[in-house]
């Protein structure tokens, strides 16, 4: 099966289970993390246009939620750097919410062009903003979808399809500092150093490593730990996407762009998002940011930070999903 007729087949499975009562929904294929906590952070301006950007539209899961608290003349604006998310989920919310006069707005592109692509469509300020970092259930549970060691497939882990770098090509082109640096810091993975060390080696045997099965059998064999699976592609993923500039690139521009009393809100499934997103809220928290006795930076604070520590999933949601259990969200009000 070609790669068009693959794309368009998994676009019908996924709209016939939208519309059959009988099939799962996409609700029930992808629970959605801290739902009601992010929806009870948007506040809704009365007495002017709220416009609200959703930088991982993924299938519009907290979006729905959200949509229902806006008014006539809003503007709710989605990123989504896989074009198959919106292929998916763009025709569906315009037809859930074609009389609710919101204006809807759709962008192919990833969130560090977050900026750029607002100001393109005439937009100089929002007033709230959110990320669901990660990636989605669907992502993880097709074989096609490339992320996953549990079923077989290309091993390729783009969100951008439309970009050259896969999974693949760094596995088979990094030299072994460079995937032992990655595999430590991006998976902290105990084996790295063996696991970077037998991929060099498979090579100079003239090995290329083409599918997830192929790597997931390597990892197998040389490590004891039963997560080095989880770590390592996780890594990959991470170095295949630039995940961690893109967030610190796009989180900083979010908060340029806020208007005062505006919000972000961000959610994050792994240490290393979170610490970013932590310095960075802390860092514009705070009027000064240098170490010199007198203030020689002139940084102004631009954020009040809602809650001192990270909203977590209750017991309740890591039961009914346990893939929430990572997950860690931290909200902030622009003051200025």
């Amino acid at each position: 099966m070609t790669k068009t007729k693959t794309k368009k087949s998994l676009i019908n499975i996924f709209l016939t289970k939208m519309k059959k009562k009988e099939e799962k929904s996409f609700e029930e294929l992808h629970i959605s993390v801290l739902l009601h906590e992010l929806v009870d952070s948007v506040v809704i301006f009365k007495n002017k246009q709220n416009i609200i950007i959703d930088c991982t539209l993924w299938m519009g899961w907290h979006a729905r939620e959200i949509l229902k608290k806006l008014k006539k003349w809003d503007v709710f604006i989605w990123f989504d750097a896989d074009k198959r998310n919106l292929e998916i989920v763009q025709p569906e919310l315009e037809k859930e919410f074609r009389e609710s006069g919101i204006q809807l707005k759709f962008i192919n592109d990833n969130f560090i062009n977050l900026k750029k692509r607002l100001q393109e469509q005439g937009i100089q300020t929002i007033t709230w903003i959110y990320y669901d970092l990660g990636i989605s259930s669907l992502h993880v549970d097709e074989a096609e979808r490339w992320f996953s060691f549990k079923l077989d497939g290309p091993l390729d882990m783009r969100f951008d399809t439309s970009t050259w770098v896969t999974a693949s090509h760094i596995v088979n082109s990094y030299n072994e500092s460079d995937l032992l640096k990655i595999f430590r810091e991006y998976g902290e993975e105990p084996s790295a150093r063996k696991i970077a060390e037998e991929i060099v080696s498979q090579r100079k045997k003239w090995v290329r490593f083409k599918t997830t099965k192929e790597l997931s059998d390597l990892i197998a064999k040389i490590s004891k730990f039963p997560k080095s699976k989880n770590r390592i592609f996780q890594a990959l993923r991470i170095e295949t996407n630039k995940e961690l500039e893109v967030i610190e690139q796009s989180v900083q521009d979010a908060i340029d762009m806020l208007e005062e009393w505006g919000s972000i809100f961000i959610i994050s499934f792994h240490s290393l998002e979170d610490r970013i997103v932590k310095h960075i809220f802390k860092q514009e928290s705070r009027d000064c940011i240098c170490s010199e006795l007198l203030c020689v930076c002139k940084h102004k604070k631009k954020l009040k930070i809602s809650t001192k520590k990270p909203i977590l999933p209750n017991d309740d949601e890591i039961k009914s999903n346990p893939r929430s259990r990572s997950a860690k969200a931290r909200f902030a009000i622009k003051i200025k």
